[in-house]
């Protein structure tokens, strides 16, 4: 996968949006707003959730992008690192939220909601039913290197620098979860999973 830019165009937008130059937050926004999306729609399973989600994730980043100072070698990394991060804590953020409201009205006698994934086709639920199984067997190490890699479409360096790992590790934790992730859906389904996309 090509980089969203170079490290010197990074650096160049990075300095704009500090300064809440709107041209450059819409450039950033563009140049992550999918991959962000289908990161957190693989963790939660939920249409408007992610899409909501997502958005927070970017008003996030413009509240805390002048706090950020990526090396001048590694800008992309640094910054899509800090950007999936952002996007773990809103995940977690929702989780932990919505676990108090479940709490909050089964203790009230409430039934809570319980939300629906979304998709086209009955024939894609059914698969995409039996890669998260499979997925949530894997250790989180091994989700998360997936996810980002094929999910987010992080290069491997960009995936190190979000995991805080050598870039080495990245590669053999990639190739033992893929493996892995062959190997359960093949008892799972009697199919293996293409190595080059999880979507």
């Amino acid at each position: 996968m090509r980089d969203v830019c170079t490290d010197q165009e990074m650096a160049q937008l990075l300095e704009r949006a500090r300064h809440r130059d709107a041209a450059a937050l819409d450039a950033l926004y563009r140049l992550y707003v999918e991959k962000v999306y289908r990161y957190i729609w693989y963790r939660v399973g939920d249409q408007a959730t992610a899409e909501d989600l997502a958005g927070e994730v970017f008003v996030r980043m413009v509240q805390h992008l002048p706090n950020l100072r990526p090396p001048e070698e590694n800008q992309v990394a640094t910054f899509s690192a800090w950007l999936f991060r952002i996007a773990g804590n809103c995940i977690t953020d929702h989780r932990r939220s919505r676990a108090r409201t479940e709490t909050s009205l089964e203790e009230h006698g409430a039934e809570p909601s319980r939300e629906e994934s979304w998709e086209p086709h009955e024939e894609q639920l059914v698969h995409r039913h039996d890669l998260l199984q499979a997925l949530n067997q894997l250790s989180e190490s091994q989700r998360q290197v997936l996810y980002y890699r094929f999910v987010a479409d992080l290069t491997s360096a960009q995936t190190a620098a979000a995991m805080g790992k050598q870039e080495s590790a990245v590669k053999a934790l990639q190739h033992r979860a893929l493996a892995t992730l062959r190997r359960l859906l093949e008892e799972q389904t009697g199919r293996s999973e293409p190595s080059g996309r999880l979507r």
